[in-house]
């Protein structure tokens, strides 16, 4: 995409964020209260003033967002026991009146993503601080969401996905971001590529591990739950059995006596049951006619009942009543409506004095309410829901209006023929406080290593790029010097060389002359090819050249042999210059040049040999003086020349 295009496509993706929230009417059923809802609007602004230009306003914002979702996410991540879930309901409910702790932050993986949103916002186009890793775990953070949200596997205690509408809003804020990288250069690209996948592997991995430590922790939780309701219905089992126990003891300390009792006694004898038993309705005694003649304790509801046939007030009972004062077997009611207007039982035990005379059956009447507040010790009825139920009847319940239904477990209560079915409902409060806080954090720290690793790799990674860059800056350097000092080289050889022989030049032969001060005797011999021109002129000056190069050779090799210098002077004039070399020395090596070139058999165009004239000059005593040296020898091949050529000419020494 082209660059130009990338504003404008950004601010579109922003402009449809800000569509689909409205368009979907969360903005209206939250009220702008919805913590990650307010959250995402602010970021979506936040990234529009930055694409108008409004840098400072900008990150302002989105520095202000993220200290309050930071602020949420502390929320997931600090242990129970530091501060409590009740201190933070009451400090949602301080800052959002009415409120409870999870309408004041968002869900967890929402709250990251946009944790990891803002950090995109903070940072811009700022890749050295990560700013592509963040948006890759928001994307992380949101794929999460999304997938939470299409087919969720289990019921979480924690809220981890935003709701559809605003998970497609983050998804256009997200591209909206991601746009930026499209600007990215191809050498910013090929930096990022390995650091960035790296990195990002680690966070899917934290991501996995997170998730499977909550799919422990839900497991845990609902084998604590399940064990607690467990429990709970064994302690109702164990305590109908144990008053059913009493109820017989007491039933059987009436075959010790020998008169019916009389309402006082019965009272009496029923009061230690009634104390210890306390979910009794009452203990009545039933006469064979089915009329209720005493009953304990005598409260007001207790007391209309007195003298009530119970084939006429419960017909339903008529089998049990049956049974229990003709059969005299002891019998059950199913669940039943009692006369005191709740649910219960009665247990009809045959009842006879000592005399053998049967004098009714001795009811006891179990509130079922009454039975299930006994568990009110046991567990925290502010927290857990207790329901006590046979079918879809509700016969009791105890503790809040309202439990988690996803977290409810049921187990079976033995109560008479008939077993009845206690669940237990967790309130969401309680599911909040007995939450560990370990996958949330180790999600949280996994994400937090991610981006550590991918500055750490992508530093790395760039500074091995400039090292290379570096080393490549100083091999080219190198080679600019070696180059230089080459060409500084070869310089300085041309400045005191001649570049068509290879020998020392006048430069270099009036150094090498002044060097020789102090060295007597002091020879100089000035060289000249004879009829030069006409070589040039007949055979060219390619063939004149190979000629002074040839001269050159044998005049190099001649000096060297005598510990001299051979140099070329000008055009075809040479010098030879031999330290320590008298006169008679001299003409010695003059001979032996004049023989090498006649052995090099170099001849003009006409067959004739190529010839030199020497003009010599020794410096025997006396300072050097480079002029007139020259001149004498110079003088004395003016004479060999004018002698008829191909000759050594000796000059004094000069005055």
């Amino acid at each position: 995409m082209s660059r130009r295009l990338l504003t404008p496509a950004a601010q579109l993706l922003c402009g449809l964020a800000l569509l689909v929230l409205a368009g979907s009417g969360v903005t209206r059923e939250a009220g702008f209260q919805e913590p990650g809802l307010m959250a995402l609007l602010v970021l979506i602004l936040a990234k529009l003033a930055w694409l108008a230009g409004r840098r400072r306003l900008a990150l302002g914002v989105a520095g202000a967002t993220l200290a309050c979702l930071t602020l949420g996410l502390t929320s997931y991540l600090l242990p129970d026991h530091w501060i409590s879930t009740a201190r933070w309901q009451a400090t949602a409910a301080w800052l959002m009146p009415g409120s409870g702790l999870e309408d004041w932050r968002a869900p967890l993986l929402a709250t990251l993503c946009l944790v990891l949103l803002g950090g995109v916002q903070l940072t811009g186009r700022q890749t050295s601080l990560g700013s592509p890793m963040l948006l890759g775990l928001a994307v992380l953070m949101w794929l999460a969401q999304l997938g939470i949200g299409v087919s969720p596997k289990t019921q979480w205690v924690l809220h981890y996905a935003a709701p559809p509408a605003q998970l497609a809003a983050m998804g256009c804020l997200l591209a909206a971001h991601g746009l930026r990288l499209a600007s990215l250069s191809g050498e910013e690209r090929r930096l990022l590529k390995r650091p960035l996948w790296q990195a990002m592997l680690v966070g899917a991995l934290a991501l996995g591990f997170s998730q499977h430590q909550q799919g422990l922790e839900d497991q845990r939780l609902h084998r604590l739950l399940h064990e607690e309701n467990r429990r709970l219905a064994s302690q109702l089992s164990r305590e109908v059995g144990d008053h059913l126990a009493a109820m017989r003891r007491f039933v059987n300390a009436w075959g010790l006596v020998d008169t019916p009792p009389d309402a006082a006694r019965w009272a009496r004898m029923a009061e230690p049951l009634a104390r210890d038993f306390g979910y009794f309705v009452n203990i009545a005694l039933i006469e064979p006619d089915t009329r209720i003649h005493h009953v304990h304790p005598m409260n007001e509801a207790n007391r209309r009942i007195i003298g009530m046939r119970l084939s006429e007030r419960q017909p339903a009972g008529r089998p049990l009543h049956h049974r229990a004062l003709v059969e005299h077997q002891e019998a059950v009611t199913d669940v039943i409506p009692l006369l005191q207007g709740q649910y219960g039982l009665i247990y009809y035990l045959p009842t006879q004095i000592a005399t053998g005379r049967f004098i009714g059956a001795s009811a006891m009447v179990l509130s079922l309410q009454a039975l299930t507040n006994t568990l009110r010790a046991a567990i925290d009825e502010t927290r857990t829901r207790l329901e006590l139920r046979q079918g879809s009847t509700s016969l009791a319940i105890l503790g809040p209006d309202e439990g988690v239904r996803a977290w409810s477990h049921t187990a079976k209560v033995d109560i008479g023929d008939h077993p009845l079915m206690l669940t237990t409902l967790p309130s969401r409060q309680r599911l909040l406080e007995a939450h560990a806080r370990l996958p949330a954090v180790s999600l949280t720290t996994g994400l937090g290593l991610a981006y550590l690793l991918f500055l750490v790799l992508f530093a790395h990674r760039h500074l091995a790029a400039q090292h290379h860059l570096l080393h490549g800056s100083h091999a080219q350097l190198r080679r600019e010097i070696e180059a230089r000092g080459r060409l500084q080289k070869e310089v300085e050889w041309l400045a005191r060389h001649d570049e068509l022989t290879g020998l020392p030049n006048r430069r270099m032969l009036m150094e090498e002359l002044k060097t020789q001060h102090d060295t007597r005797p002091l020879c100089v011999m000035l060289c000249d090819l004879d009829h030069f021109k006409r070589i040039n002129d007949h055979q060219g000056h390619l063939k004149g050249d190979e000629y002074l190069q040839r001269l050159g050779e044998l005049g190099h090799a001649v000096a060297a042999r005598a510990g001299g210098l051979f140099a070329r002077y000008g055009g075809e004039e040479f010098v030879l210059l031999l330290p320590g070399c008298d006169h008679r020395r001299g003409l010695e090596v003059a001979e032996a040049l004049t023989t090498a070139l006649k052995a090099a058999q170099l001849t003009h165009h006409d067959g004739a040999p190529l010839t030199l004239s020497i003009g010599l000059t020794v410096l025997e005593q006396g300072p050097l003086d480079i002029a007139p040296l020259m001149q004498a020898a110079d003088e004395a091949l003016y004479r060999a020349k004018a002698q008829g050529r191909n000759r050594v000419v000796s000059a004094p020494q000069p005055a």
